[in-house]
């Protein structure tokens, strides 16, 4: 059994689908989000956008001491690749750039020390059919501190433009990717 959907049935689906919804509704936290983001975004001398990190009213009481798991998870990570020279000489290559690129710093141990911050975990991840770089870090936002949170659930939540469309939108993007 058939059925034969006309051309301007197909096409008044698929507008029906793409189509945004009129009105978003935000919740107090993420137009918080948007108004900071808003107020202190800026653009650097050397034309990089300077994005600050959206903290939540309860950030200093969540975000505990993090510099020994980040420390455990980098040892762990450094051992793997010793085992194997060419990635690990991909690897420093990739955090290298970081560093000239003013991303990040080399610091000491005693400088982590001393340092009030979040020390975030990496990792990296090799995708061998890649034609150009075979490796990518990943950064672990995700990594819980000694008061149980972990950096993303300290800050403020972002939702994205399409999270409030349909499913069948969603879902048509991730096709179209």
């Amino acid at each position: 059994m058939a059925s034969l959907v006309s051309l301007e049935e197909t096409l008044e689906r698929f507008w029906a689908i793409e189509e945004l919804p009129s009105r978003q509704i935000y919740s107090e936290e993420e137009l918080a989000c948007e108004k900071y983001f808003v107020e202190t975004t800026s653009s650097a001398p050397d034309g990089r956008y300077v994005v600050r990190l959206p903290r939540s009213t309860h950030f200093e009481e969540m975000v505990g001491q993090s510099e020994d798991t980040a420390f455990r998870r980098f040892k762990a990570h450094e051992h793997r690749l010793n085992s194997d020279p060419e990635l690990k000489k991909e690897y420093h290559q990739f955090m290298k750039k970081y560093i000239d690129l003013g991303y990040m710093r080399e610091i000491t141990r005693k400088e982590a020390s001393e340092i009030k911050g979040y020390f975030q975990p990496h990792h990296h991840d090799t995708k061998e059919s890649s034609t150009t770089t075979k490796i990518r870090v990943v950064f672990d936002a995700s990594a819980k501190t000694s008061y149980g949170y972990s950096l993303n659930d300290a800050l403020l939540p972002y939702r994205h433009p399409w999270e409030d469309a349909s499913s069948e939108l969603v879902v048509a993007i991730m096709w179209l990717e």
